[in-house]
């Protein structure tokens, strides 16, 4: 006589495949925001390098303005 096997589900299996399932669902949430997040760092990127140039010709003057300043602090010491 043959043996019937009696198919029981694992708690374990149960446990991964619900997980399996969230995964898929919150991979499907992600992509959109993923998507929107690289769109909105890409405008970032852009005005950031039109506003660039801008500062670092400021921040150049800053420091060749102190650069006599600390030269003279120098010659006193």
């Amino acid at each position: 006589m043959a043996k019937e096997t009696i198919v029981k589900e694992n708690p374990v299996t149960d446990a991964l495949k619900k997980l399996k399932e969230e995964e898929l669902e919150l991979v499907a949430k992600l992509k959109p925001l993923q998507e929107a997040i690289a769109a909105l760092e890409k405008i970032l990127d852009k005005s950031a390098k039109k506003v660039k140039p801008a500062k670092e010709a400021a921040a150049e003057g800053l420091f060749e303005e102190g650069a006599p300043e600390a030269e003279s602090a120098e010659a006193l010491n």
